[in-house]
């Protein structure tokens, strides 16, 4: 009975709430903070599980090639986020698959760079970043599989708004992509009751970055002008085996894992009820918002968040030709440690584990509905 069951993953690109970053001078000349934290770069965007949405349910079957779409609604306190992200998969044979996800999203909401500042309200939209996938089925029963996927720096990541002689760089949840690639390794295994089906999951996801043919940071020429090839090999690579993108921000690894059961109890329909985590194995930062001064002036972002769990409930609507699936996410996550008021550079508050987020706890939720359909 488990063929009969499927379970597809989200896109490598998830959405992520909306960061408010806390305010000091900026120095007058560029950051190293790389040597704090063992030489894997600077800048970033704060870790979380994202939504944790997964398809869980029976899924179609006899067609070639299949194609399943999630729209996915993220809304919070004073932020919202729609994206659309259709993934293809074709299986070359009976125990391995291959896929492709083109997310396009839209964000709004409020961004206060600094707490002497008025906040303003800015919109961005457009094509995310493509993640391309493969799993494998192993062992004789089929209940385990081994995936990995790759994400490439596709969407946008510098997207600026204000007055000409004084742009500002918006944070990084309001970016179509990261400016990244991404390598996510997963091992999954699922085990059959008498009306349905656990689900465990374990990843490992390593940001990084290349540029194989121009050998040097994409933004050398135009917002670091005024310092380049002053800071060694930051400003000149080819591949840097950390998450440090051409703006510092920086991208810790992480680790993930879920486990899930699927009820199927009831004829045309399976209910899924799942608990999901992240732990960053590092702590994230951002980059400089401002693009005209030629400052390099990443520091660690005072809204990472040092682990995140999501619940999740899922339900589809199984047809074995066009099954609908409707899923409802809760984040959960320690409190920011916020910034050192002496050392904006220090990491020490970021790495607190704090206990849970308890204001926030139902005031940030996504919704998510999926169409699936398989053709040839």
């Amino acid at each position: 009975m488990k063929k009969n069951f499927l379970i597809e993953g989200c896109s490598i690109v998830s959405l992520v709430a909306v960061a408010f970053y806390a305010g000091f001078n900026s120095p007058v000349v560029p950051a190293t903070p790389w040597e704090s934290i063992g030489g894997c770069g600077a800048g970033g965007s704060g870790g979380g599980s994202g939504d944790g949405i997964k398809w869980i349910g029976q899924g179609t079957s006899g067609g070639y090639l299949e194609a399943e779409v999630f729209t996915k609604y993220n809304v919070g306190q004073n932020f919202s986020a729609f994206s659309v992200n259709p993934h293809f998969s074709i299986k070359p044979t009976w125990d391995t698959k291959v896929g492709v996800s083109i997310p396009f999203m839209s964000h709004q909401g409020e961004v206060q760079y600094r707490s002497n500042q008025n906040p303003k309200d800015y919109t961005t939209g457009g094509l995310g970043d493509i993640s391309f996938d493969f799993s494998k089925t192993i062992g004789s029963g089929g209940a385990a599989s081994l995936s990995a996927s790759l994400t490439i720096p596709t969407g946008q990541y510098d997207i600026k708004r204000g007055i000409d002689a004084s742009k500002e760089i918006l944070p990084s949840s309001f970016q179509k992509g990261s400016g990244l690639y991404s390598l996510t390794l997963g091992w999954d295994y699922s085990r059959d009751t008498d009306k349905g089906i656990w689900l465990y999951s374990l990843s490992y996801t390593h940001p990084f970055a290349m540029r194989l043919f121009s050998g040097e940071n994409e933004f050398n020429d135009s917002y670091w002008k005024n310092i380049k090839n002053k800071d060694g090999d930051r400003f000149k690579y080819r591949f840097k085996p950390y998450g440090e993108n051409d703006l510092g921000a920086f991208t810790p690894p992480s680790i993930g894992g879920s486990i899930a059961y699927g009820y199927r109890g009831r004829s045309g329909i399976v209910q899924s009820f799942g608990l999901n985590f992240s732990i960053p194995l590092g702590v994230a930062w951002i980059a400089s918002e401002q693009a005209n001064d030629g400052v390099y002036d990443p520091r660690p972002d005072p809204d990472h968040q040092a682990w995140s769990l999501s619940l999740v409930y899922g339900i589809e609507f199984s047809n074995p030709d066009f099954p609908v699936f409707l899923a409802f996410s809760l984040p959960i996550h320690d409190k920011a440690g916020g910034a050192d008021p002496k050392n904006e550079y220090s990491e020490k508050p970021m790495k607190k584990w704090n206990a849970p987020d308890w204001n926030d706890i139902g005031q940030q939720w996504t919704i998510a509905v999926g169409v699936k359909g398989s053709f040839f």
